[in-house]
Order: structure tokens, then sequence, then C-alpha cells
């Protein structure tokens, strides 16, 4: 199967198994104070949401961070993402303290080296593509240790996102930017939406939370771009409407749900959903016709 045929048929597959998800044993209060979470790329994101759904008890930290810093994680239990267990720095940091695995290949490296494993259990194509149901499953996983998780309606969901995806479109001109822009339980969907775009499309996009784009990415921003605000306030309102004021395509993403969880299930779809537009005619995902750079990544991480 080809990796964009992959990629569609995971994203399909979530509609149907999510609203069988099991979540393992929640943390109580204090294990989440002395939790630390981390990963690579998706799983790092995934881990971030873990940390934003428990008001920061918990703490979302890259691998090197903590491999260069052990004291952060010492007498604390770490919770390393992975999909695959294969990246290095996760293997690394599972042997040398105490670990929990969070994987959907049970044998591992990761899961060898850990002290027990919380295991990954969507299906999924087994094709090498972009990321899709194996981050929803992540991502479910990581919140459920910190709240409650109860899942109904996620087709509906699915399908009400890609629809608001394909009518803001997304432009694949050369030398476009797309800002995604989010807020506590949004922006680690704002990174995993700019990874979608680098994957799929080889674009260039950038993610920010909504304070500090208004300091920093904001003053980057070209009449040719597109922002997408995974955020709506009064403040991104009034930020989005002078910016089209100067020619700046904006959007204001609506995932009509008062649940925070549901509306963050909502936006990882949104995410997904986004570059499909601009990737007409593909049999591939960019990233597996740039053979040389994903060799460059291969030798660097596992």
């Amino acid at each position: 199967m080809e990796s964009m045929a992959a990629y569609l048929r995971d994203m399909d597959m979530q509609g149907r198994v999510a609203d069988r998800f099991a979540p393992p044993a929640p943390l109580g209060r204090a294990e989440q104070a002395n939790a630390v979470f981390t990963g690579s790329g998706d799983s790092m994101a995934a881990a971030m949401l873990a940390e934003a759904f428990s008001d920061y008890r918990a703490r979302a930290l890259d691998p090197q961070v903590l491999w260069q810093n052990p004291g952060i994680i010492s007498g604390r239990e770490l919770y390393i993402v992975s999909v695959s267990g294969r990246t290095a720095a996760n293997i690394r940091l599972a042997k040398a303290c105490d670990s929990v695995a969070i994987t959907a290949k049970p044998d591992s490296g990761l899961a060898g080296a850990a002290r027990r494993t919380i295991p990954l259990s969507f299906p999924n194509s087994d094709v090498l593509t972009a990321g899709s149901i194996s981050f929803l499953n992540s991502a479910l996983v990581c919140i459920s240790l910190v709240r409650p998780v109860s899942l109904s309606g996620t087709g509906r969901m699915l399908e009400r996102a890609r629809a608001d995806a394909a009518r803001a479109g997304m432009d694949a001109a050369e030398g476009s930017r797309t800002y995604f822009v989010g807020n506590q339980h949004t922006f680690p969907v704002a990174m995993y939406a700019a990874a979608k775009v680098y994957e799929i499309l080889g674009g260039d996009a950038h993610y920010s939370r909504t304070e500090q784009f208004g300091h920093m990415e904001l003053f980057s921003a070209k009449p040719k771009d597109r922002i997408i605000f995974f955020d709506d306030t009064e403040c991104v309102r009034q930020m989005s409407d002078s910016l089209k004021s100067q020619g700046i395509s904006c959007t204001i993403t609506d995932s009509r749900l008062d649940d925070t969880l549901q509306d963050v299930i909502y936006h990882i779809f949104y995410a997904q959903s986004l570059p499909l537009g601009a990737s007409r005619g593909r049999a591939e995902v960019y990233f597996m016709e740039a053979d040389r750079l994903r060799g460059t990544s291969d030798d660097a991480i596992y």
C-alpha cells in the first residue's frame, strides 16, 4: 500500500475504534506530581497533552534534556511515549531510570528496558506513513493517566473536522507558510499540526502559543501566509480581524464542543485533515519521497 493511501485508511479507522478505547489505570494526584512524560516528534506532543490535562502537575520534557539533567527525574517515574519503541534516546533513558513504556511494540528495545509497558492497541495499516491513528492512541493513553476519558460519537467528530478543514483550505504555494496557534490544551496539537504539514507536504509550518504568537511570530506573517487559531478568545478574534485587514488569511477553528477533551480530539482530526487539501495527486507522503532527509533522520534517532 502506498503511504498516502495508508494515511487515509488509518485516519478512517480512528472513527471506528476510538469509542472502544479502554484507558489504563489512572494516576492519583500525588502520582501525577511525581510523573514525567517524554517522547520524540508526535510522541512529544502526546506527552505534552498529559502535562496540559494534569494542569501541569505532571511534567513533559524532551528526552535529551532529561538525559543531560538526570536530577530532574531522580526519584520520579518516567513515562516514555514511543509508538515504535526504537528511538535511541528513549531506550537509553529507560535503561537508566525507573520507567514505563507507552508503545505499540511490546517486543521493542524500549519495552524490554522499561519496568512495565502500557500498550498502544489501536490497529493501523502497518505501512510507514505520517502518524494519525497511532498519535490519537498515544494522546488518549497519556491524557487518561491524568483525567478520566470516555468517548462517544468520535466518527461524527472526525467527519465534521474533515469538512471544516476542507472548507478552510490549505495553500501549498511556494513560499507560503502556515502558523498554528494554540492554548493550554491545543498548543500540543498545534505542534502536531505543523508536523503533519512537514511530513505530508514538506511545507513550511510553525506552531506557537497564543500569547507568544502576538509577541514574536506575528511579525513574520505575510499576505500569502495562513494563520490557523486553535483558540477562540476575544483577544484572538481581535488579532484575527486586524490581520485580515492587512491581507493575511486567518481561520479561527470552532469545534462546537464544550468538553475540553472532545475539543482536543476534534483539533487532532482537523490537523490530520488540513494538509489533504494540498496533497491531491500524491501517492506518497512527502517524507517517503525525501530519501536523503529520511536517511539523515533515521541516522540521528535510531
